[in-house]
């Protein structure tokens, strides 16, 4: 299942953006880039897997899968405006869902009440 168009970054000018401008996390498994979009839109996200760290397409599919599952089970977490890249790392296929989901929530958490505050 896909996330919607309008939830999706797409633009490499946004993942950029994101990069120099954003906050980033170590979250051992994955890290996060996280950032006010440019217009208030719905929260987007993406994830980003490369050949070099998750060699084969099965798993490196099975870490876009996990992370789109993260995202969706807490879409509510980020509030509109928002935008977030999820880099997958090996460690992340060895992670049970629900730690990776405890991990997402506590550091978007603490990004979002860090910027409110």
């Amino acid at each position: 299942m896909r996330l919607p168009r309008e939830r999706r970054i797409r633009a490499s000018a946004d993942f950029s953006r994101l990069r120099h401008e954003g906050s980033r996390l170590d979250c051992g498994p994955f890290l996060l880039n996280l950032g006010k979009a440019t217009s208030h839109s719905p929260a987007r996200f993406a994830v980003v897997v490369s050949k070099k760290s998750i060699p084969l397409a099965v798993n490196r599919n099975r870490a876009k899968r996990l992370a789109r599952e993260i995202f969706r089970a807490d879409s509510q977490l980020v509030p509109a405006g928002w935008e977030v890249v999820l880099i997958a790392r090996p460690s992340m296929l060895k992670k049970p869902l629900a730690q990776l989901k405890r991990l997402y929530v506590t550091a978007i958490a603490g990004v979002i009440n860090k910027q409110k505050g």
